[in-house]
């Protein structure tokens, strides 16, 4: 069981939390002051994907292509951030796969299996669709051809990062047109041959309060206070009951 957890670069507390054990049992069992339960036993193979024989019988069950496989799957699942301050370094480095892994990575519900990426969203462009500040999850696409039109996307190009929505220029098919949501922004035209990188939103995360609904709330609360203003006005000229 240790060779399985030093092969996955895993600490013992890492190992133990997968499993559902504490670090301390993890330990008795590494140190052989304690022997695998047969649940235990079913849920390293489960997780890790290992044949049960290898962990009771040793090395001879041992597949390396199991161990590939599932690191293949742990890097997947993580999704590296492009936040804002690193817009201008992912531009120059998006194709280098050592960058890449610099950048912090989450884990969201959803999406473990695909090619995907989060950018954290500049400017009101797209205001009300994206909101400044939001995280948009997004699936690279390879072709830009299989896009309709009208597609939100995260486009990156060699000025920038850029959230549009693409349509295809009606009278030159080598350049696509960038259209906001917000009306204050003009649509304009890009080359495909500036375009670095293409990601369809999926979805997106938001950590901001919707400013309508504060509004709202604001009106309701000056109408209430106001509606109890002219109940106190109206009580006081109200002659006194007998």
């Amino acid at each position: 069981m240790t060779a399985l957890r030093e092969n996955l670069n895993l600490s013992q507390q890492e190992f133990a939390d997968k499993i559902g054990i504490t670090q301390g049992a993890l330990s008795q069992l590494e140190a052989g002051k304690s022997t695998l339960s047969l649940s235990t036993i079913t849920k390293i193979s489960q997780v890790f994907n290992v044949d049960c024989n290898w962990l009771i019988l040793g090395i001879e069950g041992y597949d390396e292509s199991n161990f590939q496989s599932y690191q293949k799957a742990l890097e997947t699942s993580f999704i590296p951030l492009v936040n804002e301050e690193a817009h201008a370094g992912y531009i120059e480095q998006c194709s280098d796969e050592g960058y890449i892994k610099t950048l912090d990575v989450y884990k969201i519900p959803g999406f473990e299996n695909g090619n995907y990426r989060l950018f954290e969203v500049e400017g009101d462009s797209m205001m009300p669709t994206i909101r400044p500040r939001e995280t948009l999850i997004t699936e690279q696409v390879k072709n830009i051809k299989q896009l309709e039109n009208g597609s939100v996307c995260v486009v990156v190009t060699k000025d920038g990062i850029v959230a549009k929505r693409l349509f295809s220029h009606n009278t030159d098919p080598i350049s696509y047109l960038f259209k906001s949501d917000n009306p204050e922004y003009k649509t304009y035209s890009i080359q495909g041959s500036d375009i670095l990188e293409i990601w369809r939103v999926k979805a997106k995360i938001s950590s901001i309060t919707d400013q309508d609904s504060q509004i709202q709330s604001q009106r309701f609360q000056s109408i209430e206070n106001e509606i109890r203003q002219l109940k106190e006005h109206i009580s006081r000229l109200l002659p006194p009951q007998s």
